[in-house]
């Protein structure tokens, strides 16, 4: 048992419980994660407890000169919602974290692969299952996660519809792109996508590795995974979409999230000045 500075007897693994806690709000378990190995990380770090951290010892750890301004930005964010949860628990009285503003991050950028690249990466899959979840990234958005959880029944080619479980376990039915229901005649027709060994399904992380190292494979660099997700929203709004109705696509609560991922071609921009 640990007597902290509020005068609680806790337990020590208190981080284990504010994750348990993340668990039952509905988080997934990569949220959960990240947010633990930040709060783990600044303890092992510094070897003092978030439970006794003043805003001294956070300022001096978040503002070391090599964490780049979103690594700092992210982890204020952890931080905020760790002190948050210990002080509803009557873990400690105070939010040291308040008192340090959080950093703004720099503006996001879209980075799309080209649609030549895409339909490189399409061609070259020597695999059904790799070439599956190339169409469920580029012509459907679909994040690596929700790849790796995805079961035949999630795809319904008489309506053209897929079902989508997304983040926080929301449920979404979307129309499918022609492509990608041709190819579904081709994946299980029962059961999960991309079955493993070890678990029911892949995970996400798996599907990520196994597209980078199909990109590099095929000339694609500096491009992950998550581009292909880029890639569909760049291409919805080229071809007219309108912007709600890439928000509605993408499964993003906000149209500020999905200008992220909406880049702004050269072509369309040298179209736009060659209109003056």
């Amino acid at each position: 048992m640990t007597i902290t500075n509020t005068g609680h007897e806790v337990r020590d693994d208190y981080i284990g419980r504010w994750c348990t806690h993340l668990y039952a709000e509905g988080k997934t378990r990569r949220t959960v994660q990240d947010r633990g190995a930040t709060t783990r990380r600044f303890e092992r770090d510094t070897g003092i407890s978030l439970l006794d951290a003043t805003t001294d010892d956070l300022a001096i750890w978040l503002g070391r000169p090599e964490l780049v301004l979103v690594t700092r930005s992210v982890w204020h964010s952890h931080f905020k919602m760790f002190f948050e949860w210990a002080v509803r628990q009557g873990l400690r009285a105070d939010n040291p974290i308040t008192a340090i503003k959080a950093p703004r991050r720099p503006p996001a950028q879209p980075r799309p692969i080209s649609v030549e690249q895409f339909e490189l990466l399409v061609e070259k899959a020597d695999r059904d299952d790799l070439k599956a979840m190339v169409l469920l990234a580029g012509l459907a958005g679909l994040r690596v996660a929700e790849i790796a959880r995805f079961q035949a029944r999630n795809m319904d080619t008489a309506t053209g519809l897929i079902e989508v479980r997304g983040k926080g376990g929301a449920t979404y039915r979307l129309p499918a792109h022609p492509r990608l229901i041709a190819h579904a005649k081709r994946m299980p027709d029962r059961g999960y996508w991309f079955p493993s060994q070890r678990a029911k399904h892949l995970g996400g992380r798996e599907v990520s590795m196994r597209v980078r190292l199909h990109m590099l494979r095929n000339g694609v660099q500096h491009a992950t995974p998550h581009c292909l997700r880029h890639t569909f929203a760049t291409r919805l709004l080229e071809h007219g979409a309108d912007l709600r109705v890439v928000q509605e696509l993408m499964r993003h609560a906000t149209l500020q999230t999905t200008a992220i991922y909406t880049a702004i071609t050269d072509q369309r921009k040298r179209a736009a000045v060659e209109a003056l």
